[in-house]
């Protein structure tokens, strides 16, 4: 390779594709801007590798299962700690060749990655399924057993059966073989898919609310005890989406 190539060329050749022996010849080149973009390259090298060995580690679960031609759904749930909202579980059946390298416990996730990587799932998962359990479920069953209702709701929601489940710490009331995992948000691919999917659509309700609430401000605290939301549930009374047998709740007389 000649040294005629201008930094943009490079910029172009190293983002297009680029052989080894390209490769070798431009870490030969003096210019400081092109070593400059060999030093970013290999940073994004590096940070891919780590990336794609995260993703086959979070396929070892389903694996076992994909070998054998069996369908596995990932379920999660948000939405269990606050005082109003409901809580949204998902289902989700991923297919074997998925390019979801991104996915993860959607904790660790901005609003912007989740937002995409909700997208991406959409696009390429067999199947998705959600359920929603009303604050009224909560408040009559207690919130783990409204949790593993709306789980069931999901799978039951699901246009294809499958074959095994995959759950974060829950165990599913159906007639269908599961493995529990702890922290399955961020060991399973499947988990952490069906994680994205209830937060992203829980997010997007909770948005809904704040429109009729105003004063609650749940866009920003997603229905959690913040100090702002406390200080206007003192201030306004509880709403419908409020939680009664949640103390904090439990304790305001007043109603919005």
């Amino acid at each position: 390779m000649k040294n005629n190539l201008t930094i943009s060329d490079v910029k172009e050749l190293l983002n297009d594709g680029i052989s080894s022996d390209q490769l070798k010849d431009l870490q030969n080149d003096p210019r400081a801007g092109v070593q400059k973009l060999l030093i970013q390259f290999e940073k994004k090298r590096i940070k891919r590798a780590k990336l794609l060995d995260k993703f086959e580690s979070k396929k070892q679960f389903e694996k076992s299962f994909w070998d054998h031609d069996l369908l596995v759904a990932g379920v999660d749930e948000v939405g269990r700690g606050p005082l109003a909202g409901p809580v949204v579980t998902a289902a989700v059946i991923l297919p074997t060749d998925n390019t979801l390298y991104e996915v993860d416990d959607s904790k660790k996730l901005s609003e912007k990655k989740r937002e995409k990587i909700y997208r991406e799932i959409c696009e390429q998962a067999i199947d998705i399924s959600i359920g929603i359990g009303s604050s009224k479920l909560i408040d009559q069953e207690n919130i783990y057993h409204a949790t593993e209702l709306v789980m069931k709701n999901a799978i039951d929601g699901l246009y294809v059966k499958p074959d095994h489940i995959l759950v974060d710490a829950m165990t599913i009331p159906v007639e269908i073989g599961q493995t529990k995992l702890y922290k399955g948000d961020s060991k399973s691919l499947s988990i952490g898919a069906a994680s994205i999917i209830a937060k992203v659509a829980r997010d997007h309700l909770m948005n809904v609310y704040a429109q009729i609430y105003p004063e609650f401000n749940f866009t920003h605290n997603d229905g959690y005890g913040t100090k702002e939301h406390l200080s206007a549930l003192e201030k306004y009374g509880r709403t419908p989406i409020h939680r009664m047998s949640f103390s904090p709740v439990r304790q305001v007389n007043k109603l919005y």
